[in-house]
């Protein structure tokens, strides 16, 4: 049975999509069995998709209301190694929905001070949704847009530690990359963004958010230069 992961965040243009179509597309790449779950009314990603993805197949399905995206989420674990539910941009049921049923969530932070507002805000709520279903959901903070050195990014980092927020190790760099992926259907699987998702995965991978058994063979093996 495969794993839950929820990309979370009250904040629109943080960046959810675009992690899930880079996360979605290395993993496939890897050989792994992913399914993604479009639970935004907008249906960004599934449009995404369906007009102009290229590389590996991989699942995508639609579903926006809060009782059945639990119950779709959970059959698709049965078939695949990996789903990954992609929310909307605000707070709603369907949201909370996917928090609560999620294996692990990934909130999304930009530097700037209405996305850490909201990071804090997502990390309270799964916080919350954790004491309702008596269960620890496992939660880490994803650095997305992000420059190393950058004085936005450093007092961001400085609010998100104070409040004791777990980071995930490894994040996505600020890239213009990242910004054409709306625009094309070829996701890069090597470079700056293939090198940025490998080390995403592996991080998740290390904390048990995916498992490593779905990996089946490299992006070597796959025909994709390193």
């Amino acid at each position: 049975m495969g794993n839950i992961l929820t990309l979370a965040s009250a904040k629109g243009g943080c960046g959810k999509s675009t992690i899930t179509i880079v996360l979605a597309a290395n993993l496939a790449a890897l050989g792994y069995k992913v399914c993604v779950i479009d639970s935004d009314r907008n249906q960004s990603f599934a449009s995404w998709h369906s007009n102009a993805y290229e590389g590996k197949p991989f699942t995508v399905l639609s579903e926006v209301d809060h009782i059945k995206v639990v119950d779709l989420a959970s059959e698709q674990a049965e078939t695949h190694d990996l789903v990954l539910v992609d929310t909307a941009g605000f707070e709603n049921l369907t949201a909370a929905s996917a928090i609560g049923m999620a294996d692990y969530v990934l909130i999304p932070c930009m530097p700037d001070r209405g996305s850490v507002r909201e990071t804090l805000r997502t990390a309270s709520q799964v916080a919350s949704l954790s004491k309702a279903a008596r269960r620890a959901i496992p939660h880490s903070v994803i650095l997305t847009r992000w420059k190393t050195k950058g004085l936005a990014e450093r007092a961001a980092l400085d609010s998100i530690e104070e409040a004791s927020l777990p980071v995930l190790e490894h994040g996505f760099a600020d890239l213009s990359d990242y910004a054409k992926l709306s625009f094309s259907g070829s996701v890069p699987l090597s470079g700056k963004v293939g090198m940025q998702a490998d080390k995403v995965i592996a991080a998740l991978v290390a904390k048990g958010a995916i498992s490593s058994r779905g990996a089946r063979k490299t992006k070597e093996k796959a025909g994709v230069a390193a």
